[in-house]
């Protein structure tokens, strides 16, 4: 594959949102720049490219593949799309960043991994606070919460209006079938899974409102085995409350909480961490050490972008276990979806 450089060189399929600043990261990282942009309209590409100071603007998503140039591409399609176009990226042995959810389902998510797996090439998906230095905080302090974590509730939801249900993808099943839970609950999954270190072995999901079939109000309560008995994690994802990405897990002596978990601030991230908390004098007074644990000056889409780009260029190894996250949080998605389905019904997780 690609011969390490001191410049890891993007192609991005779509301009969605979400690209211009993925675009931004690509110009902030010290070893990366964006040269290519394409859209299915040839004028929407080129007002992008002129706006964001991208070299290269493309009427086609496959003109990005056949650039020999781009050693990398990022993918913010629609979900539905992703399946398509990272199997063509792999194909023309280019490096595969793509939005999340990855898939409409399990099977696809596998599909496209194993793609960029047969042709050597990295896959990773866009969960920008896996990047975050706060993430290595949380898991160095696992231990002072009693080194498992035993309870998990995650909730991250947003209120969209009514111009949101109409004119954004998110509300069109045909291009986010998984709602707001491919959009929203993919994080809670994805921090469940990287605080319990395993995969749950069963969901119980209920779908509380919907849009044009497209889940609005999701909860889900996830069972995970442990060394004591049963571990559980419940996540609310929703497009019609208030802003809210809030995480807390708890161990048998302690907790961890975050308050924007999902897009931790980049200038002075907290991580409060409590223990010895208790009740005294015959439970009348309440006693709590908390700890602030601040992480400054992280940009995690930049930290995102420069770690994938240091696999792209050559000079870190591939490394297939962002493609086993993606894997593993999409298998629990579908159990979500599918017990949901049934109106609640428990749904066990194969090994």
């Amino acid at each position: 594959m690609n011969q390490p450089e001191k410049i890891c060189r993007w192609g991005v399929l779509g301009t969605a949102s979400i690209a211009r600043k993925n675009v931004r990261a690509m110009h902030l990282a010290d070893n990366a720049h964006p040269i290519a942009i394409a859209s299915r309209s040839l004028d929407q590409a080129v007002a992008f490219a002129a706006a964001h100071q991208v070299d290269r603007p493309y009427g086609s998503y496959q003109a990005i593949l056949d650039d020999p140039d781009v050693d990398a591409v990022y993918i913010p399609l629609p979900t539905t799309l992703h399946r398509e176009w990272t199997i063509r990226a792999a194909a023309a042995g280019k490096h595969v960043l793509c939005e999340k959810p990855v898939a409409p389902n399990a099977v696809d998510a596998k599909a496209m991994i194993d793609a960029c797996q047969d042709a050597g090439v990295q896959f990773m998906d866009g969960v920008m606070f896996m990047h975050h230095a706060r993430m290595q905080v949380l898991e160095s302090h696992l231990p002072d919460i009693g080194g498992e974590s035993t309870l998990i509730t995650s909730s991250f939801t947003f209120r969209g209006d009514e111009s949101f249900f109409e004119k954004n993808i998110r509300g069109d099943s045909a291009m986010e079938p998984l709602g707001c839970v491919g959009d929203l609950g993919w994080y809670s999954v994805r921090i469940t899974l990287e605080a319990m270190q395993a995969m749950p072995k069963s969901v119980r999901a209920r779908h509380h409102q919907s849009h044009a079939s497209v889940p609005t109000h999701t909860t889900a309560e996830m069972s995970f085995s442990g060394t004591d008995g049963d571990r559980h994690a419940f996540l609310h994802c929703s497009f019609l409350h208030p802003l809210r990405q809030r995480v807390e897990i708890c161990g048998s002596i302690g907790t961890m909480r975050l308050d924007d978990f999902v897009i931790g601030s980049p200038t002075k991230a907290c991580l409060y961490l409590e223990t010895e908390s208790r009740l005294t004098e015959y439970d009348l007074v309440a006693e709590r050490r908390v700890e602030c644990l601040t992480t400054e000056n992280c940009v995690q889409e930049v930290e995102m972008i420069r770690n994938f780009s240091e696999i792209a260029r050559g000079a870190t190894p591939l490394q297939p276990s962002w493609g086993e996250r993606s894997h593993a949080t999409q298998r629990v998605i579908d159990a979500i979806m599918n017990s949901a389905s049934q109106d609640g019904t428990n749904v066990i997780i194969p090994d």
